[in-house]
């Protein structure tokens, strides 16, 4: 992937090498959620193997926005789920890409809501 592209955190910058996060908030401590307007959130529910990956977006505005957020294991009720959340994205159509960058999955966002979506058993770890 390359050209500029924006974290999850609304950074928006050209690319870069990525390492593994070290803030254990970002590494699967609850996520805060900045929600409203047009700003709608997404939780991907991803497998076990992927956590410390990074899942990537690419939205069909014009021009497109490219966003990536780390997977982590986070705690889950009584258990932990693994997910990649993606705490503010511009309402509109996304599409969830694989690690060669190809379009594998089109979900909708709608500003003030909260998507899931699930990919467990669809995808493997980048």
């Amino acid at each position: 992937m390359s050209g500029v592209h924006t974290h999850a955190d609304g950074t928006v910058h050209d690319d870069h090498p990525h390492g593994v996060a070290t803030n254990h908030v970002v590494r699967g401590g609850p996520p805060v959620l900045d929600i409203g307007g047009d700003i709608g959130a997404m939780v991907v529910l991803m497998d076990p193997s992927t956590a410390g990956t990074e899942l990537f977006l690419r939205s069909e505005h014009d021009p497109p926005i490219d966003i990536h957020t780390g997977v982590w294991t986070r705690p889950l009720g009584s258990g932990e789920s693994t997910a990649a959340v993606f705490p503010e994205l511009v309402e509109g159509t996304y599409w969830v890409l694989d690690a060669s960058g190809n379009a594998t999955q089109r979900v909708g966002i709608t500003g003030g809501a909260l998507a899931e979506l699930d990919i467990r058993g669809r995808r493997p770890p980048k």
